[in-house]
């Protein structure tokens, strides 16, 4: 018979602690024969009901569970809740203080890898000339950036933001953005940038611009367009150059080691963009895209397809276990790859997240249809994997695991991108040199 000690979730990673004999501890319930009954005895014993049951870390005294709970009607002075750095201090049971510790120092690892890899991407961009792949990273910064400011703040690892240009509020909407804002033809945002650039899928106009690595198309011009906005530029910058404040600031003890393992990284990374040719060219919507889809599936794919094809990139110039170090003494490892399943991960889900909650029938078609080598775990574990982007708890994920990422994680994403592609027409045929000649012309003659 082992003790069952519990981490019940209440409300995005927010811990029940209990009152008992004055001392705030975590809920546990002593001598439990069979696992399948802990639901039962936790709720006669604590009148709250518990669903999602899973083993944290089993001893031969003890089982670490983690739970989440529906219910919200707590008697607020038997009961408290908050993140784990909010009650850790508050527990009196040196054994539940411990494995709250150990859990907020997973968590701190997990942050460490993130800042680590995210100041050497700062750095890369700030170090090559290509003002092109300098656009291109910096949206991959802000992207990740904002989830990475944002968790450090809610789950109490420390505000590194510059409260002189950089409000909770914008890191929420920046981070809404790109996470949870389904980029369609008549949300309020995606009109405002159609009517600035002048973007019309009626009538053919050169009223976009295609970037292109290595004569492959990387990105649309449409989808960063706010995101260059000079009137912003505090904002997006005091997000991007948080991850690394983040060390600086909290871990000063690793600063001059990170700074010492990030050198060669960072030299690696440029020769690596250095193969990468970079090109751009004007072009018209209108004969960018199937005349089949809606106006809604021309604007999804204009706005998904440069941050999928991104981050690939990305991966594939990157991933390298060259890149994974260990700094033994302290305990630390920095992990490229890592990070990038992380990275991918939170894009398939962000992909499922705007099939679920919009009607996009072509996005639908493209993930009913996945490649059948996928293997039905692949979706939970990726789930578990994109979890690890908040802050309020760790996930272990076993080497099996991390196998299956490996090997199906591209695949998914290769897929989804190659049938976007599918839709997009791209020719720089006679007739193409021909109507972008007459619209210089034009454009002159009007000016």
């Amino acid at each position: 018979m082992k003790k069952i000690i519990f981490l019940v979730d209440t409300n995005n990673s927010k811990f029940l602690v209990v009152k008992e004999k004055d001392e705030w501890n975590l809920p546990t319930i002593s001598r439990v024969n069979d696992i399948e009954d802990i639901s039962e005895k936790f709720y006669k014993k604590y009148k709250v009901t518990i669903r999602k049951i899973s083993i944290i870390e089993e001893t031969e005294k003890y089982i670490f569970v983690k739970s989440i709970t529906d219910d919200s009607d707590f008697d607020k002075t038997l009961f408290g809740a908050g993140v784990i750095n909010e009650i850790q201090p508050l527990i009196s049971n040196k054994l539940h203080k411990q494995l709250l510790f150990n859990m907020s120092l997973k968590i701190g690892l997990e942050i460490l890898n993130d800042s680590f890899w995210l100041g050497i991407i700062l750095t890369t961009e700030d170090k090559i000339k290509n003002e092109m792949m300098k656009a291109l990273l910096t949206d991959f910064l802000l992207f990740f950036s904002s989830s990475f400011c944002e968790e450090l703040i809610i789950y109490k690892f420390g505000d590194v933001r510059d409260k002189n240009s950089v409000s909770i509020k914008q890191i929420k909407e920046l981070r809404k953005k790109y996470f949870k804002k389904c980029p369609l033809y008549n949300s309020t945002r995606i009109k405002s940038i159609i009517n600035e650039m002048g973007i019309d899928f009626e009538n053919y106009v050169f009223d976009n611009v295609l970037f292109f690595v290595n004569n492959e198309l990387i990105d649309i011009n449409i989808r960063t367009w706010d995101t260059r906005s000079k009137e912003n530029f505090d904002l997006y910058n005091g997000i991007v150059l948080s991850p690394r404040r983040w060390i600086k600031n909290f871990h000063p003890q690793l600063n001059n080691i990170f700074e010492e393992l990030r050198k060669p990284c960072i030299e690696e990374f440029i020769n690596r963009l250095k193969s990468k040719e970079i090109t751009q060219k004007t072009y018209s919507t209108k004969k960018l895209f199937d005349n089949n889809l809606s106006n809604d599936e021309k604007t999804y794919i204009l706005q998904r397809i440069g941050l999928l094809k991104t981050t690939m990139l990305i991966s594939e110039t990157f991933k390298n276990n060259y890149f994974a170090d260990i700094n033994k003494q302290e305990n630390v490892k920095v992990d490229f790859d890592s990070f990038i399943l992380k990275v991918k991960a939170t894009l398939i889900e962000i992909l499922w997240n705007d099939r679920i909650k919009n009607n996009i029938p072509f996005l639908n078609k493209v993930l009913e249809n996945y490649p059948r080598e996928i293997c039905e775990e692949f979706f939970p574990i990726n789930r578990k994997c994109r979890d690890n982007i908040h802050y309020g708890f760790y996930n272990e994920l076993k080497d099996s695991e991390i196998m299956i990422l490996n090997k199906y994680q591209d695949i998914y994403l290769n897929y989804v991108i190659k049938e976007f592609e599918k839709k997009l027409t791209i020719k720089f045929d006679l007739n193409y040199k021909i109507s972008l000649a007459i619209a210089k012309i034009k454009f002159w003659a009007s000016h």
